[in-house]
């Protein structure tokens, strides 16, 4: 009977400390969606919670890490060095705090697990509070950086359990001062995780503010440029009578064709989205693209004009660049776009499939596929940015052969001063 009861207690704290590992875990890395691998990792975190490590006690160490690396690399998603990073960090952590509670402390059974439970708990609730915002990316460059930042803590502690002398079983005030220095490289390696996510999420913005001022001014230029021609046209039309005859019409083609990009349609009553609009129409017009509009949008959207051009500007630019390689006949886009009792719903269609994910980008949303992927790769994040300040949302979905965006955003009249 008591064999069984202590069966069961050693599952249940075995459980638990695995779950908070692995809460710890999904924090920094995202989990897989595979019930299968995420119970493997469970079981592993349970494993690397739970394990005694003595002095030389490389029977147990070994396997152990083995294991649980294998199940962060099948069970956590991301790149391969950030899965590999964060499995480092979290092992050396962990075994740092075994092999002194183990090795450095005269407590009995019940007290080394409840220590155990509560450094995991500890753990856990660090990285929650203290760690990088969720979905927070890194470049494979900063990765390989904290990964290499990893190794003298791993180093540290296989090399005191498995080079002690296995008559040795009590930890010397060097051996105790690695292994917390060990312990503590642990936050060092947060804060430095925190600051380089910090750092790029900064850099990304600077580059979205950059692509959206640039469009506003594209728009403005071209507002400009609409503006002149209408004040010059009185010019033109009296140039033209004066030409003789072919002359007259010639003249008058060539000033057609040089209006034809710089013409602003009507397609609603907020001037800045028609302004987009016709240039985007202009160009997809140039690249052969086939493109529908209907825009329900009865006065003026209360949005900053550069918010407003960088949600349409880098919406349709997307869908440009996704359509452009495809013959001409599959060449389309669709745009939807209704504000109604303050509710703004966009949604824009387009013939494709959805890219692998990148780095910079949250996971539920694309990469670009230009070579450029410096200047390049931050309009769904620019998108997203501009709607969290407004509380809107958007989704890319694949629905059968087409690629649909849908944005949406409550408005209201006070959100622009």
């Amino acid at each position: 009977m008591k064999e069984s009861v202590k069966l069961i207690l050693s599952i249940l704290w075995l459980s638990l400390m695995g779950m908070l590992l692995l809460f710890s875990i999904g924090r920094l890395t995202g989990l897989r969606q595979q019930k299968l691998r995420r119970l493997f990792l469970l079981f592993s975190c349970g494993l690397l919670g739970g394990m005694v490590i003595f002095l030389s006690d490389w029977q147990n160490i070994v396997p152990t890490f083995l294991i649980f690396l294998t199940a962060v690399w099948a069970g956590c998603e991301g790149s391969r060095i950030k899965r590999l990073t964060v499995g480092l960090m979290v092992a050396s952590t962990v075994f740092s705090f075994n092999v002194l509670v183990d090795n450095g402390t005269e407590f009995g059974g019940f007290l080394v697990i409840l220590l155990k439970l509560c450094f995991c708990l500890g753990l856990c609730a660090v990285i929650w509070k203290y760690g990088p915002e969720r979905d927070f990316e890194l470049s494979p460059a900063m990765w390989k950086l904290l990964f290499l930042l990893t190794l003298p803590p791993v180093g540290i502690v296989f090399s005191l359990v498995l080079l002690s002398d296995p008559k040795v079983y009590e930890l010397s005030v060097q051996y105790l001062i690695l292994l917390l220095l060990s312990l503590f490289a642990f936050v060092g390696l947060l804060w430095t995780m925190v600051v380089l996510a910090k750092q790029q999420k900064l850099e990304a913005e600077a580059v979205m503010a950059a692509q959206n001022v640039r469009y506003y001014e594209a728009m403005e230029q071209q507002h400009f440029e609409i503006r002149r021609l209408k004040h010059d046209m009185a010019n033109h039309l009296q140039t033209a009578l004066a030409l003789p005859g072919e002359q007259g019409k010639a003249y008058l083609r060539e000033l057609l064709e040089s209006t034809e990009n710089t013409r602003t349609l009507k397609y609603c009553m907020d001037n800045t989205m028609n302004i987009i609009l016709s240039a985007k129409e202009a160009a997809m017009k140039q690249k052969g693209i086939d493109f529908h509009v209907l825009a329900d949008i009865p006065e003026p959207l209360p949005m900053e004009k550069t918010d407003i051009c960088a949600v349409f500007g880098n919406a349709l630019d997307n869908a440009m660049e996704a359509v452009e390689g495809f013959p001409e006949e599959k060449r389309r886009i669709t745009m939807e776009a209704r504000w109604k009792r303050g509710l703004l719903a966009v949604s824009i269609r387009n013939p494709g499939r959805i890219p692998e994910r990148d780095s910079r980008i949250p996971k539920k949303f694309p990469v670009t596929t230009k070579k450029d992927r410096a200047s390049h790769g931050f309009g769904i994040p620019s998108i997203r940015a501009v709607l969290g300040r407004y509380g809107g949302t958007m989704e890319l979905r694949q629905e059968g052969d087409e690629v649909c965006l849908f944005l949406y955003c409550h408005l209201q009249k006070e959100n622009v001063s």
